[in-house]
């Protein structure tokens, strides 16, 4: 990976027309007073975001300001993510996805997998490209490949990086926007969606489409990784409103469960809270690189213009308002050369040579402090700025502070000065835990694949016996 630099995670918000719904029960009267094209006003109080789309934003314009932007990071090696926040019926699938075939009505996916293949097909020659597409739903909290429906219960597993990924979800190759639409397409069809007395296609579950990209140029042999992750999240729910009963409810349960638990990532990291509880749901572990993390990340917070929805449109605002406050750390995902790792190791070594020097001044002041003499101004040794080492400046010297990771580890131990072998022993326990959770996240998958094929094994029989 090349330097890292921080980015504010971007939000916009798309307010949808009034429905019927809300005509007939005569709330068609608007909560909100827009104030230019990035602030909203809703009962006095103000929010400001990097956009705000009215009620005849098109498509079009929703897709150009919030996703188009980050096709050229994709293909710069950059990870990406886009993904869709708002109650129930309040236009998320509709700004995701939309129609799909129509080329006024259709969404930020089909738009931007048409915007990859027309980047790519503009670039040079001499880079060859490899996508791979996958795609799957959070259902109840667990895991489903929408690609192949005997996956019932995918675990979360952690790369070399400590990046998270679901393990053996289906992966395909594709060469065309037509071949990825199918894909889509297909993943639709075994999405799970109920009638509510919101929304008569209501989702049940949150999608996520990722999109794997990898080139390289021929030439310098350079190779370049990004990902776009694709989300579309189901609504939360007021039962009293939805009339959910049964499995319905059981799934409004879910979805308000993990929502929650979303909203909680977002206000640790806006508060700048030392733990992050990404590992409270799947979905906020499966978000964990795009809020906070190594990703470019939108997102599109959708709600309801009427009175009838007024406090779950608060509640949106508010959850946008404090993802603005996220920070990313982004970099370039690449595969450096041989020649490039050279230049790297020679700048590593001037670097190094730079602090020996350093070091030996300071070492020498020191020696001079402690036999009784004074140094003058002049003579004394300084850092000037930041330099490449990390080492910081101040009125008194270097700064010597804890790192971050590490102030955060005394902070979860619970003392203020934990010594290394604590800190040592703490990392060892933690990464031993983790361990355990993945390995009983396999078992569980197994015992869940091995169930759903008895299921399945158990209705032939019984076809078999009717006939």
């Amino acid at each position: 990976m090349t330097d890292a630099d921080a980015v504010s995670v971007r939000v916009v918000a798309r307010f949808r027309p009034f429905n019927e719904k809300e005509v007939a029960l005569n709330m068609s009267t608007n909560v909100y007073k827009f104030i230019g094209d990035e602030c909203v006003n809703v009962n006095g109080k103000t929010y400001v975001f990097d956009k705000i789309f009215r009620e005849q934003a098109t498509q079009e314009e929703v897709y150009n300001c919030a996703a188009k932007p980050i096709v050229a990071d994709i293909l710069n090696g950059y990870n990406g993510t886009i993904f869709a926040y708002g109650q129930t019926s309040s236009g998320k699938t509709h700004t995701m996805e939309g129609v799909l075939g129509d080329p006024d009505w259709q969404g930020i996916i089909p738009r931007i997998v048409d915007d990859i293949f027309n980047y790519i097909f503009s670039m040079e020659e001499n880079v060859e490209f490899h996508i791979k597409v996958s795609y799957f739903e959070i259902y109840m909290e667990r895991i489903r490949d929408l690609l192949d429906t005997t996956k019932t219960n995918l675990p979360i597993h952690e790369d070399k990086a400590r990046v998270p990924y679901v393990k053996g979800v289906t992966e395909r190759f594709v060469g065309s926007p037509e071949e990825i639409m199918d894909v889509i397409s297909e993943g639709k069809q075994n999405r799970a969606v109920s009638v509510t007395n919101m929304n008569e296609h209501s989702s049940r579950s949150h999608s996520v489409f990722q999109l794997s990209i990898s080139q390289v140029n021929m030439e310098s042999q350079q190779k370049l990784n990004g990902k776009l992750y694709l989300v579309d999240l189901a609504g939360s729910e007021k039962v009293s409103k939805t009339q959910a009963a049964g499995m319905t409810l059981d799934e409004a349960k879910n979805i308000n469960k993990s929502l929650s638990s979303l909203g909680n990532v977002i206000a640790a990291l806006s508060e700048g809270q030392s733990h992050i509880p990404y590992r409270d749901s799947k979905m906020t572990r499966v978000l964990q690189e795009s809020l906070g993390g190594n990703a470019r990340t939108t997102i599109v917070i959708c709600a309801s213009p009427s009175p009838y929805n007024e406090s779950e449109t608060k509640s949106t605002l508010l959850f946008g308002t404090r993802a603005k406050t996220i920070q990313n750390t982004v970099s370039v995902n690449v595969e450096l050369t041989a020649d490039e790792w050279r230049a790297r190791y020679e700048k590593e070594v001037e670097k190094n040579k730079r602090l020996k020097l350093l070091l030996s001044k300071c070492d020498k002041e020191l020696q001079r402090w402690r036999a009784g003499e004074t140094v003058s101004e002049e003579d004394q040794t300084r850092v000037q700025g930041s330099d490449e080492s990390g080492l910081k400046a101040s009125s008194t010297g270097f700064d010597l502070s804890p790192s971050p990771s590490t102030a955060s580890i005394s902070n979860l131990l619970g003392v203020s000065n934990a010594s290394e072998a604590d800190r040592v022993a703490f990392v060892k326990e933690r990464d031993s835990l983790y361990k355990a959770l993945d390995d009983k996240d396999d078992e569980i998958n197994k015992q869940s694949q091995a169930l759903e094929r008895l299921k399945n094994e158990l209705d032939d029989e019984k076809q078999v016996r009717t006939l």
